[in-house]
């Protein structure tokens, strides 16, 4: 990938993985429990990056 697309579609990649992480939380025992620890852990840092970008606030605020 080349760094013109990687710095236009970075934002993209906390989204991304994010609707991994629901998918995988959505599967039979045990992805269900990876996926759900994995939730637990990057959901905060999700609401955090989100309030960063789009209400200019928090440590991800531009």
């Amino acid at each position: 990938m080349s760094a013109t697309a990687r710095s236009r579609f970075g934002w993209l990649w906390p989204l991304v993985g994010t609707a991994y992480l629901v998918y995988l939380a959505l599967q039979p025992p045990p992805a269900r429990y990876v996926g759900v620890a994995c939730l637990v852990v990057v959901t905060p840092l999700l609401i955090g990056w989100l309030a960063g970008a789009l209400l200019d606030v928090g440590p991800w605020a531009d």
